[in-house]
């Protein structure tokens, strides 16, 4: 190890506790050893601030994870095995694979989060499972972990979070362990910052500065409620996941689950019903399309005049060429669609053009373009059959990451569940 760039107080911050221990001077050790790795791989060029550091440290806190055999880790593998069949996406698993261990693939793949999570956000781009060096820097992390097994220490103050013994009767004694896991876990990066924004906003619709008291309100709101990227489950789903059915609060643990993932947003609630009408009017008029395409703002207008009877007080738009696509969804009700939409394989799409669909389906996919339930229908059409990445593997390869993870991409990005 080079220079130590990671302090226990970094460390402790994923951590519900405020004092160091040896065990976490164990793991900060290990942490800054991955930093090293980081930087020796040139990895470490595509992050900004302390996202290394980050990193570092949350890929030894999955270490940490399993070997204290907290079950974070061991939450996402059997949820994601038990709706598709198999234990990560992108990469194919072994017979060497093994649940209550560190795996080459499970490094493979937390890279890859942490580094979508981190440079993929701010770019705006995919990252690809198959970067070299990333799978350099996997290659090396994993070997630690290897080399490491036998000795690395169980950090038992994890342990007791989960244990049978330790009590969460008392709304406070849940509430906090559901803030740290929300706000400060290992795998959860945007969080936080989720929690900025929706304080602005609310600041900027209300027109006041928020106070004290709206910020814990949206706290504590965001921590029951909130949609994560990992199979769009909320934090008190995860928890009850966690803990083991033979906890004696197990019955708490499963009731705020079922409440959180039932949750939808009063006023999306409102919204939702009073898209209703012209939902099943659009319906009405287009029974099996998902989507219907006109050639310019005129064409539009009798459209929605004519065949789904509004009324609008404006003159009649202009003929000028334009490119749009008009769906409708329960959740939205009739919408027009202005982006992407030569990369649109679909018979009747006078836009589409194979060549850019190639290059550019994959944006419905990283970003919101439509409703989720009509991106759905469109993939299981084959609309978007043209959605890839780049690989050097191949454009096979780069097809395959896309077309065989569509459902995990849906749900990670947009953080919805698709059932």
């Amino acid at each position: 190890m080079k220079n130590i760039k990671i302090f226990s107080k970094d460390w402790l911050v994923l951590h519900p506790y405020v004092q160091s221990t040896p065990v976490d001077s164990y793991y900060t050790i290990i942490a800054n050893r991955i930093y090293d790795i980081l930087v020796a791989t040139e990895l470490i060029n595509s992050f900004e601030g302390d996202e290394a550091k980050q990193i570092s440290i949350r890929m030894a806190a999955y270490f940490e994870d399993v070997i204290s055999q907290t079950n974070i880790w061991r939450t996402f593998i059997h949820g994601f095995k038990e709706r598709y069949g198999h234990y990560l996406p992108f990469f194919t698993t072994s017979d060497h694979y093994y649940e209550d261990e560190a795996n080459l693939e499970d490094v493979r793949f937390l890279l890859w989060h942490f580094t979508q999570q981190y440079h993929g956000w701010r770019k705006g781009t995919f990252v690809n499972p198959d970067n070299p060096a990333n799978q350099a820097a996997a290659n090396m992390i994993y070997k630690i972990f290897c080399d490491e097994w036998t000795v690395a220490p169980e950090n038992t103050r994890m342990q007791e979070l989960f244990s049978n013994e330790t009590r969460y009767d008392n709304p406070d004694n849940y509430n906090n362990l559901l803030y740290w896991f929300h706000y400060n876990s290992y795998l959860l990066t945007d969080t936080n910052a989720e929690l900025t924004e929706t304080t602005k906003g609310y600041w900027q619709e209300q027109g006041i500065q928020t106070n004290e008291r709206d910020v814990l309100i949206i706290h504590n709101l965001l921590a029951h409620v909130s949609r994560l990227p990992f199979l769009a489950y909320t934090s008190p789903q995860w928890l009850y996941k966690i803990i083991s059915p033979e906890h004696p609060d197990y019955a708490i643990f499963k009731e705020e689950a079922e409440k959180s993932m039932a949750f939808i947003d009063p006023k999306e609630k409102e919204r939702r019903e009073s898209v209703q009408d012209d939902y099943k009017k659009f319906k009405e008029v287009v029974p099996d399309d998902v989507l219907i395409y006109m050639k310019s703002e005129a064409e539009l207008y009798d459209f929605l005049t004519e065949k789904i009877g509004k009324v609008f007080t404006e003159g009649k738009p202009s003929n000028a060429p334009r490119k749009f696509g008009v769906y409708a969804s329960p959740e939205d009700g009739i919408q027009v669609l202005t982006l992407d939409i030569d990369c649109i394989k679909d018979e009747k799409n006078p836009f589409y053009n194979k060549e850019r669909a190639e290059k550019a389906a994959l944006g419905f996919f990283i970003v919101k373009h439509c409703s989720t339930s009509t991106l759905i229908e469109m993939t299981k059409r084959g609309m978007l059959a043209d959605a890839q990445t780049k690989s050097l593997a191949g454009p096979e390869r780069g097809k395959e990451i896309i077309q065989d993870n569509w459902k995990f991409l849906i749900e990670y990005f947009h953080k919805e569940e698709v059932k």
